[in-house]
Formats: C-alpha cells, sequence, structure tokens
C-alpha cells in the first residue's frame, strides 16, 4: 500500500485560522479606542496638575496681597508714589524719544482738516477725459 499523502493545509487549519484572524480583528477597534481614552485622560491629568498649580499660584499671591507692608511696595513701585517728606526721582533712559509736547501737537492738522482739503482737491480736479468711441450723455438729457 502506498503511504497516504496528507495536503498541507487541512479544513482544521483553515477555520483556526479563520476564527483567529475575526478575534483579531473584532478585538482591534476596542484596543484601539483603550490607548485614545487612555492618552486623552493623560492629556487631563496633565492639563489639571496645571490648573491646580496656577490655583496654588495665585493662592500665593492673594496671601501675599494681604499683607500692607507688600500692597505699599508694590503701589510705591507701580505708581512712583512717594510719601511725606520723600523726594522721589525718575530715571529716564537716554536712548527714548521724548514723548511730543502738546506744542507739537497743535502744529500738526487735525485729521479731519486734511480729509476736508482732499474734498477740495478733489472737487477742483478736472472731469475724466472721455473714452473714446463713447459719445457723452448731455447734461439735459433725461436718464
Amino acid at each position: 500500500m502506498a503511504a497516504l499523502r496528507r495536503p498541507g493545509l487541512t479544513g482544521r487549519a483553515v477555520v483556526l485560522v479563520a476564527v483567529l484572524a475575526l478575534l483579531v480583528f473584532t478585538l482591534a477597534v476596542p484596543t484601539r479606542e483603550l490607548v485614545r481614552q487612555r492618552a486623552e485622560i493623560n492629556e487631563l491629568r496633565a492639563a489639571n496638575e496645571a490648573a491646580q498649580a496656577r490655583v496654588a499660584e495665585l493662592v500665593v499671591r492673594e496671601e501675599r496681597l494681604q499683607d500692607p507692608a507688600y500692597v505699599t511696595s508694590l503701589i510705591r513701585e507701580r505708581l512712583h508714589y512717594v510719601l511725606p517728606g520723600e523726594v522721589g526721582y525718575v530715571v529716564l533712559d537716554p536712548d527714548e524719544a521724548p514723548a511730543p509736547s502738546a506744542a507739537k501737537a497743535a502744529e500738526q492738522p487735525a485729521w479731519y482738516v486734511d480729509l476736508w482739503t482732499a474734498v477740495k482737491a478733489a472737487d477742483g480736479a478736472a472731469p475724466p477725459a472721455p473714452e473714446p468711441g463713447r459719445v457723452p450723455a448731455r447734461p439735459d438729457a433725461p436718464r
């Protein structure tokens, strides 16, 4: 008797491969969603930690603002406040241009003066030349 030759791929192997493929495709979508949700959770945790750090910073600032000495130092620094009997000095940067004075502002015409001058100049301008081949309309003709 001749030895029976077995086929390389049996029916059971085909069914097993099909079941495994179906299992992989079935689990792919939930696994992808799980990974996406984990990434979103990590982003939200980072945002939450940043917000908590900001709240802690604001609480410290609020506590500092309760101290009258700190508030006084802020006022003196930002508003250049000087207590009675003290002499205040303001040092200007020599590279900064001086602010325009009121006299210079008065010398410059206002915007409406410039506008009125432009309107008068346009009113006195010559009318546009008619295009060649077109007959100009009579001024007394009805439209």
